[in-house]
């Protein structure tokens, strides 16, 4: 029955479409390539998808992905206690990691100011932050968003509600084009950003 065939195809491109970066053609792609696989890998693909969304939850601590009540990171006693690092997402954290700039903790947004989105202070990790500021011993907090306007925004009232805490809080150095996202960003750029971060 085609039409069946089709819908069963149509829904999996809607689904993969989804995805962020993924549009029709790169969606339709990806159907066909996972619906020309063997079942064992087409499976093996939803079984992952499966077993991730069932075991990894977010840290208690500081909101990045992990299958325990701590992530590795939160966990790890031996770095920088002093500081912390306000990130968008956990992929930022990630890609901080593999630049080995940075030993302090991080503090996960999940997501940005986005009045035109329906985004409000209320929608990310806002209030956890400063609980940590204030409970915290941190002495540097640097805000690593990407520089664009709704980054620079939620950069802004972070560095206003931070305000009446000791502490310094600092930006990354603006080695970071306009309007990229740090995931893209090479390894080296970020790291000379990291190194060069000034006083917000």
């Amino acid at each position: 029955m085609p039409n069946e065939h089709n819908d069963y195809v149509r829904d999996l491109v809607f689904a993969l479409k989804k995805l962020p970066g993924i549009g029709e053609r790169s969606a339709r792609r990806l159907a066909f390539h996972i619906l020309s696989q063997n079942d064992a890998a087409a499976f093996g693909l939803a079984d992952s998808i499966i077993n991730a969304k069932k075991h990894v939850n977010l840290c208690k601590i500081c909101f990045n992905l992990s299958s325990e009540e701590l992530c590795p990171i939160c966990s790890n006693s031996s770095r920088n206690s002093k500081m912390l690092c306000i990130v968008e997402n956990p992929e930022i954290i990630y890609v901080f990691e593999k630049s080995g700039n940075y030993n302090g903790y991080y503090h996960v947004l999940h997501g940005l100011i986005n009045p035109l989105e329906g985004v409000g202070i209320d929608d990310i990790r806002i209030e956890e932050l400063v609980d940590r500021v204030a409970n915290g011993s941190f002495e540097e907090i640097v805000i690593a968003l990407n520089p664009n306007s709704n980054g620079e925004a939620t950069s802004f009232y972070i560095q206003k509600i931070l305000a009446p805490y000791n502490v310094n809080i600092t930006a990354l150095a603006r080695g970071i084009p306009v309007g990229s996202d740090l995931e893209y960003v090479d390894k080296n750029t970020l790291a000379e950003a990291i190194l060069g971060r000034k006083k917000f």
